[in-house]
């Protein structure tokens, strides 16, 4: 159980959104009256009536400052919460380079998907990672920018600059299954060959995760991929999840646990947008690191010896649930891009109602099934043809 946390950093919320900045700045003063910090940031502007959420940078890095900080601050009537930023684990197992070939495309039936469509440039998916590799010759053409062109590639939420380049791999092969350019003569195909991803290089901190969030939100990138997750239940995240306007893929975790008893954090929040991703085998199999689920796992994708990009212009297979969930991320971008008035509840819904039921995976997750793009698109043509009925 990692319960690891960011010395120096508190995370809180107010009850209420602040209707000016003047008793904003009367709030923060009354609440860390006691506190010795550096500043505060707010990192998640609030949808609603909620408050908003910010990151109280403490001068006492000392780990016991933040469970002091937090037992004053969470004193205050106007608080909501207060926690630790707690650092999340990356869903990535040991490497064992078994396959050389893209089984994880062939099995989700990927190829008769793509007579569909195989993406589009106005689609664009988020992936909250350690960044990715934008001098990859397999991704480049698929990398984001902002509209006005002023943030290019993506942003680094944990040193809040614009360095989000990938220097440890995992965030290049979790990009690269969602979105390497395809048709292209190099190295492979991701499940959506043209689509636009972002890199949202985190510190696997929760302020740094919720602060991308609101980045998602401000630019309206309509699907995050998040393979990674913790032991601890973080409100702010789930607050930030809540108030995301897109679809959100999280990975289940690979501890082979049942994620309803031992519930690892994004995937287990009951929040509507979230789908949450096991791992199978090639031989449909749930992989015996994969969590499971039968009320908290939602679907169930390739995820060992999946091939796909590495660093320096590379490609390595990698295990886990981080490469499971990209293949869901990407089949999402393929029926967003063909079916753009889709919203994210309607793609979670045409995604988990037309997968490949599985009898390895009745009573372990909650739709027994694997991802299926053939039948996600006829799905997906059926619901549309009964609303224009």
């Amino acid at each position: 159980m990692n319960n690891e946390y960011e010395p120096g950093k508190v995370i809180m919320a107010f009850r209420q959104k602040m209707n000016s900045k003047q008793k904003l700045y009367e709030s923060l003063n009354v609440v860390l009256q006691d506190i010795e910090y550096e500043n505060v940031e707010l990192i998640f502007h609030s949808q609603n009536d909620e408050g908003d959420i910010f990151l109280v940078r403490l001068k006492d890095k000392h780990p016991q400052a933040v469970f002091d900080a937090i037992e004053k601050i969470a004193m205050y009537p106007d608080i909501d919460y207060v926690e630790a930023d707690y650092i999340e684990n990356k869903h990535l197992n040991a490497n064992d380079p078994l396959y050389s070939q893209l089984w994880g495309i062939q099995k989700i039936k990927a190829p008769l998907a793509w007579n569909y469509t195989t993406g589009s440039q106005e689609v664009v998916v988020g992936i909250i990672d350690t960044g990715i590799d934008d001098s990859h010759p397999d991704i480049r053409r698929n990398m984001w920018q902002s509209p006005q062109g002023r943030i290019v590639n993506g942003w680094n939420f944990a040193d809040d600059n614009q360095f989000s380049m990938d220097v440890d791999g995992h965030g290049t092969h979790v990009a690269g299954t969602v979105g390497a350019v395809g048709n292209n003569y190099i190295g492979i195909t991701g499940v959506c060959w043209n689509v636009k991803v972002v890199s949202m290089k985190f510190g696997l901190d929760v302020a740094s995760a919720i602060a991308a969030i609101d980045f998602a939100n401000a630019f309206h990138i309509p699907i995050l991929n998040a393979s990674w997750g913790g032991r601890v239940y973080s409100l702010a995240l789930k607050q930030a999840i809540d108030q995301y306007d897109g679809l959100f893929i999280a990975s289940a975790g690979n501890n082979g646990e049942n994620n309803d008893i031992y519930p690892i954090y994004p995937a287990t929040y009951e929040s509507a947008n979230i789908i949450s991703v096991a791992a199978i085998s090639p031989s449909n199999e749930l992989a015996g690191f994969s969590n499971y689920g039968i009320k908290s796992v939602d679907i169930a994708a390739p995820g060992t010896s999946i091939l796909s990009l590495d660093l320096q212009g590379g490609y390595s297979p990698l295990n886990g649930t981080s490469m499971a969930a990209p293949h869901v991320a990407g089949a999402a971008a393929l029926l967003k891009s063909y079916f753009p008035s889709l919203s994210p509840l309607a793609i979670k819904n045409i995604i988990l109602n037309n997968v490949t039921k599985l009898p390895q995976l009745k009573n372990t997750i909650k739709t027994s099934g694997l991802l299926n793009l053939e039948a996600m698109f006829e799905g997906a043509k059926q619901q549309m043809r009964q609303r224009i009925e």
